[in-house]
């Protein structure tokens, strides 16, 4: 369908990126939601980073040293960097629903509150990622637990499974999956890996307690839009990869927090 295309794609290079190596794909992109503003709190308006991450295959060098120094190793197995052309990304709709269900976020929160507490984690921030919303939606949610509001949105990739593009999302703990595996995480250290700044990821249940065997990471993709799309978004090896402008703001949020933040990655209500 694409020989022009796929002869350019021979001679170029494939570069070992992360296990949640990208398929990327071409969005269009639709107004930018609302930004959700917070005044009460310190993380609702946060300077912008020097730093400017563009994803796969750049190489970016570690940042300097502040509260948490950002460690400069590869932790990452690395794959095959794989194109998927953006009309096979149009053929069908993608499954799920258009926005985050507000009484099922406020479950996760509740229950977020006491592990954090129990455990000796952040009690003051939590990030969420509703994955029964579609890929193009905002379901990536910053939390602020004082109040339980919601201070910023944005997307996240979701794992690929055993296909080059999937339509739907499978859930798996096992090595090898390429799926998302659900649960709470603990967000460990900052370190540039093969996309860049990127933070490691520790399950916490045991359906994701293989997530630092897998080298499962909270990363950015220059593939993945900063606003919403019509269309399914750059799925990984089982990574929740955000936007480049996204993670900066991120960083700000975990390079301030006196204790390792918490991440929920839930489907519904499981």
């Amino acid at each position: 369908m694409y020989p022009k295309l796929f002869t350019s794609l021979t001679g170029m290079s494939l570069l070992f990126l992360t296990a949640c190596t990208g398929t990327h794909t071409a969005s269009s992109s639709s107004p930018a939601n609302a930004q959700v503003s917070n005044t009460s709190t310190k993380y609702s308006s946060l300077p912008d980073k020097k730093n400017v991450f563009i994803g796969p295959p750049e190489y970016i060098p570690p940042a300097p040293v502040t509260k948490k120094p950002v460690e400069h190793k590869i932790i990452e197995k690395g794959g095959t960097y794989t194109y998927i052309p953006p009309a096979y990304t149009m053929a069908r709709p993608e499954k799920g629903t258009d926005k985050y269900s507000v009484e099922i976020l406020h479950q996760k929160i509740k229950k977020i509150k006491k592990f954090a507490a129990d455990n000796n984690y952040d009690t003051t921030i939590a990030f969420f990622i509703d994955m029964e919303v579609k890929s193009g939606k905002d379901r990536f949610l910053v939390v602020n637990l004082a109040n339980d509001s919601t201070i910023k949105k944005g997307l996240a990739a979701h794992g690929k499974g055993d296909e080059k593009f999937t339509f739907d999302r499978k859930f798996s703990n096992g090595e090898g999956s390429n799926c998302t595996s659900l649960g709470i995480y603990k967000i460990g250290k900052p370190y540039n890996g093969a996309f860049g700044l990127s933070y490691k990821l520790y399950g916490l249940n045991k359906s994701n307690s293989n997530a630092l065997k897998r080298y499962v990471v909270l990363h950015a993709m220059g593939s993945i839009p900063a606003k919403e799309s019509k269309w399914p978004i750059t799925q990984t090896e089982g990574c929740p990869a955000v936007s480049p402008a996204f993670l900066e703001q991120l960083a700000h949020i975990l390079d301030s927090a006196p204790k390792n933040v918490l991440l929920y990655i839930y489907f519904g209500k499981a």
